[in-house]
């Protein structure tokens, strides 16, 4: 009875089971994790905080997953459906929530740095998916894709409002998703002003940046190297070639879009 009352003072309570598998899996006093069956964890580190919840569905594979529900009481929730892979990937929410839809594929390419989900907003990811890419939301941004979609590795998507991408798109290498300018513009003596006072750490942002929506339709293919920022429309069934930069403009349906370049040669002087 005594050993019992002791166990109830723990503010935590570690999952030893997960131990074998090469797991650290802590979920607080207060905290809610759930986990359907077949599903497997291993080699991840996972930290659910009071007032937090993360729903594993049924049949899940997690491998070298950091998952790390971050701000007690901050009642974030985040939900794996079922049949997901997810492997080399960490994931973190600051506040807010993460739906991810079943049969899902989130991992590293062999070569590439590993991936991450940084959420301080919202992230919903439909069925039948495969990323490779890093999201990040600040200033409870809202990151939306639909069902199909390839995102391949180093392409980031960053929304400060909202970005949203639809079904059975080919989006490649190297992409940048922002719906933001990321940083605020200030007069130089408040910057530095910021600057000194963050020291060690450089361009945090107090205030919301100026944003815009993205919104990506369906059926587009995406080239390496693309640049999409802050109020980009892309309608269905569009290409955007290698290295175009888009900002602040609406592609209609069915286009092809490229950056023009012209070469210039002149004579060497050797």
């Amino acid at each position: 009875m005594k050993f019992k009352k002791l166990l109830n003072k723990i503010v935590f309570e570690k999952r030893w089971r997960y131990l074998l598998t090469g797991s650290n899996v802590t979920v607080e006093k207060g905290a809610v994790f759930k986990v359907g069956k077949k599903t497997k964890i291993k080699n991840c580190n996972i930290y659910v905080k009071k007032g937090d919840r993360l729903i594993l569905g049924n049949n899940i594979n997690l491998r070298n997953v950091g998952l790390t529900l971050m701000v007690p009481w901050g009642f974030n929730d985040v939900k794996i459906g079922d049949n997901c892979s997810i492997s080399d990937y960490d994931i973190n929410v600051t506040k807010g929530c993460i739906d991810i839809g079943s049969y899902n594929i989130l991992d590293k390419a062999d070569e590439a740095k590993k991936p991450t989900l940084e959420i301080f907003g919202e992230f919903s990811l439909g069925h039948y998916n495969r990323l490779r890419c890093t999201v990040k939301t600040r200033f409870m941004g809202k990151v939306k894709i639909g069902d199909r979609n390839a995102i391949n590795e180093r392409t980031e998507i960053r929304s400060d409002e909202a970005i949203n991408i639809g079904s059975y798109n080919q989006i490649s290498y190297d992409c940048v998703f922002w719906d933001t300018n990321t940083h605020n513009l200030y007069k130089a003596e408040k910057r530095r002003d910021i600057t000194d006072e963050q020291y060690p750490s450089f361009g945090l942002e107090y205030e919301k940046p100026k944003t815009a929506p993205i919104n990506i339709g369906d059926d587009c293919w995406i080239g390496r190297g693309v640049s999409v920022l802050k109020g980009t429309n892309v309608s269905n069934k569009c290409v955007v070639a290698y290295g175009t930069l888009l900002s602040n403009i609406t592609i209609e349906e069915n286009k092809t879009v490229f950056n023009q370049s012209s070469l210039k040669i002149i004579d060497n002087q050797i």
